[in-house]
């Protein structure tokens, strides 16, 4: 159990952008230091100002893209193989002949017709 979920946390920091949530810190002192010029400033204020379409440039460009999904720092993805047998044991394949028979088709000549009607007939009251 302790394994798959390492190599869960592994894939999910290496592979998608799970690491931008390591940003969070980054955000909430951001938002301080912001808060400190404005203490009107909402959170949800300080993420519009930064998260927005147009965002305006206030001066601090540079933190602004230290925040979380601000930018796209791991694409790629890194894929290491891992080998867990020490040697390599090829398969025997045995092949198995099944007796020959004559296959069976559905045949519809043992039922009255009036049953194959019945289907197509409205619903009863009783």
């Amino acid at each position: 159990m302790f394994v798959s979920r390492l190599l869960l946390i592994i894939y999910l920091f290496s592979a998608t952008e799970f690491s931008q949530l390591l940003k969070l810190p980054v955000l909430v002192i951001h938002f301080q230091e912001h808060q400190q010029k404005n203490p009107s400033l909402s959170f949800f204020q300080f993420l519009h100002h930064h998260y927005a379409i147009n965002h305006a440039d206030d001066g601090d460009t540079e933190r602004d893209s230290q925040l979380p999904f601000r930018s796209h720092d791991n694409c790629s993805s890194f894929q290491f193989p891992f080998y867990f047998f020490l040697s390599f044991t090829p398969l025997s394949l045995s092949v198995t002949l099944l007796p020959e028979e004559k296959p069976s088709c559905y045949s519809d000549a043992n039922i009255l017709a009036a049953h194959l009607s019945a289907v197509w007939q409205p619903p009863r009251t009783l």
